[in-house]
């Protein structure tokens, strides 16, 4: 037994780093960066699937097909609503695309997309099932508002959104002249996403600030409608430039580029549907298709990031290439 412990341990001294290394990694859990993103990614996953979900239960409660998910802001999905939304911001923050332009419009969609649940669509009172049951009102059950009851919500939270925002950005702002005067400056890219943030947050809160019956009646879809066409953009980014072989294992790089120019398509035409179906009928429409548009913008959605997930299973980081 001795000598079988002693041929073990000189085989052992004798294995070289690699396979050491080798071994280990196989042995051990991931690192903690490629774990954090994968987390983060099927996150992303999970939150759209949370809120498709959370509409379905709905849907089954009452049995009627509500004019459009984000007119469930008023109804018991409004938790599941708000914090996936929100949940689906920090996530967009927090994971890294390429560097430069993917990486810069991820962080202002991330920016954008807590205030569609932070600021409720107006609605039509009278076309929400037990509607005459809420403790809301408009002057008009017939024509949308967002009620008054819900005005002091949104003042505090775009209230205190703003500030957080304004607090990240200088920080960002901080981080950006510092690395400048160490020569290693950002790229332009990225520099430039910076600045639209910036001219973001100052739009958006001179909006709130000195329009505020436009912002409640408007801020919800525009910010809708920019988040899906800032997603739409760095679908397309990743159309043109997924990641090389050997990295992508499982379809390889034409066939993710393929899938995700599917997606861009698809999510790009839904996003045209849906603003010109609004425009011409809002969410008051006998067949809800406003609904079902933003149910297929929300499984592409979810198809992206599963797509991302499966890509970048090995890697995390996304890199230039």
């Amino acid at each position: 037994m001795n000598g079988a412990t002693r041929s073990g341990a000189g085989s052992g001294a004798a294995d070289s780093p690699d396979r050491r290394a080798a071994s280990s990694t196989t042995a051990s859990s991931a690192p903690p960066t490629l774990d954090t993103y994968r987390a983060l990614r099927v996150g992303l996953v999970g939150a759209g699937l949370l809120l498709l979900t959370g509409v379905g239960v709905e849907i089954a409660r009452v049995g009627v097909i509500p004019g459009s998910i984000s007119a469930t802001f008023y109804s018991p999905v409004r938790g599941v609503l708000v914090g996936s939304l929100i949940a689906v911001g920090l996530a967009l923050l927090a994971i890294k695309g390429r560097p430069g332009w993917e990486d810069g419009l991820l962080d202002v969609a991330g920016m954008l997309v807590p205030l569609v649940g932070l600021v409720p669509t107006p609605v039509v009172l009278a076309s929400i099932p037990g509607g005459e049951w809420l403790p809301v009102s408009c002057p008009d059950v017939e024509v949308a508002c967002v009620p008054v009851e819900v005005e002091p919500d949104v003042a505090n939270n775009v209230s205190a959104y703003l500030l957080v925002g304004l607090a990240t950005l200088v920080l960002v702002g901080v981080r950006a002249v510092r690395a400048r005067a160490r020569g290693r400056a950002w790229r332009a890219g990225s520099e430039r996403a910076v600045a639209i943030a910036v001219g973001l947050w100052a739009i958006t809160t001179a909006w709130f600030l000195l329009g505020r019956a436009s912002f409640l009646a408007y801020a919800h879809y525009a910010s809708a409608i920019t988040f899906f066409a800032l997603l739409v953009a760095v679908v397309w980014i990743n159309a043109r430039r997924a990641s090389p072989p050997p990295r992508p294992r499982r379809m390889g790089e034409r066939g993710y580029r393929r899938s995700y120019l599917a997606i861009g398509v698809a999510m790009g035409a839904s996003v045209v549907a849906g603003l010109v179906v609004w425009l011409a009928v809002g969410d008051d429409d006998a067949f809800p298709l406003v609904f079902w548009i933003e149910v297929v913008l929300l499984l592409l959605y979810t198809a992206f990031w599963i797509l991302q997930t499966v890509e970048h299973w090995r890697d995390g980081e996304v890199e230039e290439e």
